[in-house]
């Protein structure tokens, strides 16, 4: 019998001379060292296998292997992600109810994107779809929707609300795996994104966007943005904005590096890859420097093998923060960012250990804090798993 099991919250966190008689039920850490689940803020559930096999597989085939993944993601300590474009509802829902093994999943659903944009995959033979052409190939698996114009903006997100988003991503300039936007290029007009934001804001959520150059970012923000990912080119005086605005940022380090390696030299993807690691330090010195609120997210693409990789995309960010502070991104900042979805909030609140808050505790047998390394062994390292109040892992 499998039951709703989302909202089981924390009673408290007792002493050890206070346990026994305070609470029924004990967990004895035996000196271990106490961290809330880990937060993925930019996770696509539903992308477990490379984009074009994507598109030409059945969905059946690639949710059976994304519920697979979503138990792997809970071994290794991840026990929430904000899922950053894909058909998520029937697996939140198949996890939310216990049937499926996974990290909670705040769905954006359908990435929206403009024409010649991040989610434009169109075979350029074929006519728009508003002039008699085909659905593109990310809308028939439910990955990207292209909108034109507010009116179809307002639609396209009203639509995601409807089918369950707990808020709205938007690609607002180019991106590194799609072929016709060069990272300058900025997508969506201000109008248009306002509208999306204005359209979340009455559903007490907000929007959120894929962004790579400054122009394209400091249109978002000025438009009500409240939170940018990527980031991998932006400049000081965005950053400073990002700072002023008070928006969130998160920015994905490992993805870029890998589809540098990855992919065949020539391949304009490769090349768009390269200026996205070569932004980088930069952008995450300039986050320093002006204390932009930083929650980590991994965005791995392609296959198993490279989403397997995610707490050491966690880790190799120790060349720009201590092990402390990447603990806080993964943590407490990620828990700030996926509650901007306000009254949309499917859950609790997430990132701390507190009374109150979503019973999800992780017990680790070395300090993060003094060294996060030893996260990426969580196999040794990682000694108690619990998410939503049921215990994963318990070898204490």
């Amino acid at each position: 019998m499998h039951k709703t099991i989302h909202k089981t919250i924390l009673a408290g966190v007792a002493s050890a001379a206070l346990a026994t008689s305070a609470y029924g039920a004990v967990v004895d850490g035996k000196g271990g060292f106490l961290s809330p689940g880990l937060i993925d803020v930019h996770w696509h559930s539903m992308m477990p296998i490379s984009p074009g096999a994507l598109i030409n597989s059945p969905l059946n085939y690639v949710a059976g292997i994304a519920a697979w993944e979503s138990g792997e993601r809970v071994k290794r300590g991840v026990t929430t992600v904000r899922d950053a474009g894909g058909a998520t509802a029937g697996l939140k829902k198949a996890i939310d109810e216990g049937y499926v093994t996974g990290p909670r999943i705040y769905p954006s659903m359908a990435v929206l994107g403009q024409y010649s944009g991040h989610v434009d995959f169109r075979n350029p033979n074929f006519l728009p779809k508003e002039w008699g052409g085909p659905r593109t190939p990310l809308e028939q698996i439910g990955l990207g929707l292209t909108a034109n114009g507010v009116d179809e903006v307002l639609q396209a997100t009203r639509d995601n609300l409807y089918k369950g988003a707990s808020q709205i991503k938007m690609a607002v300039t180019g991106g590194v795996i799609s072929f016709s936007d060069p990272l300058y290029v900025h997508e969506f007009l201000p109008e248009e994104i306002e509208a999306a934001v204005k359209a979340a804001e009455d559903y007490g959520t907000y929007v959120f966007v894929h962004a790579h150059s400054p122009g394209g970012i400091k249109r978002a923000i000025n438009a009500g943005v409240q939170s940018v990912d990527h980031n991998s080119l932006a400049d000081e005086e965005t950053i400073k904005l990002m700072a002023e605005k008070g928006t969130h940022m998160s920015v994905q380090v490992l993805v870029a590096e890998n589809i540098v390696k990855q992919y065949p030299e020539g391949d304009v993807r490769q090349a768009k890859a390269q200026q996205a690691v070569d932004g980088t330090d930069a952008v995450m010195k300039l986050a320093i420097k002006h204390g932009v609120k930083m929650a980590w997210g991994t965005d791995l693409l392609d296959d198993l093998e490279n989403r397997a990789q995610q707490l050491h995309d966690l880790t190799i960010r120790t060349k720009w923060f201590t092990s402390a502070e990447l603990m806080v991104q993964a943590t407490g900042n990620g828990g700030a960012t996926v509650a901007l979805t306000g009254k949309r909030n499917p859950y609790g609140k997430l990132g701390v250990i507190e009374a109150g808050a979503m019973a999800d505790i992780l017990i680790y047998d070395k300090n993060p804090l003094a060294d996060i390394t030893i996260i990426e062994d969580y196999e040794n390292n990682l000694d108690f798993i619990m998410k939503d109040g049921f215990v994963h892992k318990n070898e204490l």
